[in-house]
C-alpha cells in the first residue's frame, strides 16, 4: 500500500502514523509516533512520540516527545530528544540534547551535545563542548574542545584524542573533566581525570591526572600535572 506525503505549511498539526515523506515549513505539531522516509523541518516541529525515520533533517528546531532512530540525522540548529537516540550516520552543526542512550556508526558533532545515559559509536567526532552523563564508548574518539567545560562519566576507545581548540582572539578554549579514560592509544590536553590507562599515553599541556597506567609508551608535558603514573 503505497504511503502518503504529509506537508504542513505556516502552522497547523497532524496526527501520527505511516507517511513516505513529512515536511514542515514553518510551525507543526505531530500527535504520537511517526513512521516515515524522510522527516524535514524549516521551522519548528514537535513530535509527542515515537519517531521512526530513514532520515531526519531539521533547520530549526525539533523536539521529539519519545525516542527517535533514523539511519541518517541532519540537524542545523537545536534537537530536543526525550528517550533514546540510534542514529547510524549523525551530522550535527548546533546543539542536541537526548534523554536517554545515545547510538551511532558514525557521530560528527559541531557545537553542543548532551546526553544523559550511555553514547556508543564507531567513530566520534566532536569540536564544541558535551555533557554526558555515563559512558562513552567507540573506537575513534575525536574531541577538540572549546569555550566552556564539558564533562564525560568514562570514556572507552581504540584511539582516543583530546585537544584545544582555542577561538578567536586567542581565547582559553575549552576544558573537559571525567573519571577514568581507558584506551590503546591515548592523547589528552585541558582534561582532568582520575585514572587514564592504556598502552601509548600522550599526557599535553592543561591536564591534570591524577594517576597514568601504561604499558609501552608514556610521555608528559611540562605544562601537566600527573600525580602518579605507573608501567603494568
Amino acid at each position: 500500500m503505497e504511503k502518503n506525503d504529509l506537508k504542513i505549511s505556516g502552522s497547523g498539526s497532524a496526527a501520527g502514523g505511516s507517511y513516505q515523506q513529512v515536511v514542515i515549513r514553518g510551525e507543526g505539531m505531530i500527535g504520537g509516533d511517526l513512521d516515515c522516509s524522510k522527516f524535514r523541518t524549516y521551522g519548528t516541529s514537535t513530535l509527542s512520540g515515537d519517531a521512526a525515520v530513514q532520515t531526519f533533517a531539521i533547520h530549526g528546531e525539533s523536539e521529539v516527545g519519545g525516542s527517535l532512530k533514523a539511519k541518517k540525522a541532519k540537524i542545523f540548529g537545536t534537537a530536543d530528544i526525550a528517550g533514546d537516540a540510534e542514529i547510524s550516520e549523525a551530522a550535527v552543526k548546533g546543539m542536541v540534547n537526548i534523554g536517554g542512550n545515545m547510538t551511532a556508526e558514525t557521530c560528527d558533532i559541531k557545537g553542543a551535545l548532551t546526553v544523559k545515559g550511555d553514547c556508543e559509536a564507531e567513530r566520534f567526532a566532536l569540536q564544541g563542548s558535551l555533557e554526558l552523563k555515563g559512558l562513552l564508548n567507540a573506537g575513534m574518539i575525536e574531541i577538540g574542545l572549546r569555550l566552556g567545560k564539558s564533562s564525560i562519566g568514562d570514556i572507552g576507545g581504540t584511539v582516543i584524542k583530546v585537544v584545544n581548540k582555542r577561538g578567536f582572539f586567542k581565547r582559553n578554549g575549552g576544558f573537559l573533566s571525567a573519571k577514568v579514560i581507558e584506551g590503546d592509544d591515548i592523547y589528552l590536553e585541558n582534561t582532568t581525570a582520575q585514572i587514564v590507562r592504556g598502552n601509548k599515553v600522550h599526557i599535553g599541556p592543561g591536564c591534570r591526572i591524577e594517576a597514568v597506567e601504561y604499558k609501552s609508551d608514556y610521555q608528559v608535558s611540562s605544562r601537566a600535572d600527573v600525580k602518579e603514573n605507573k608501567q603494568s
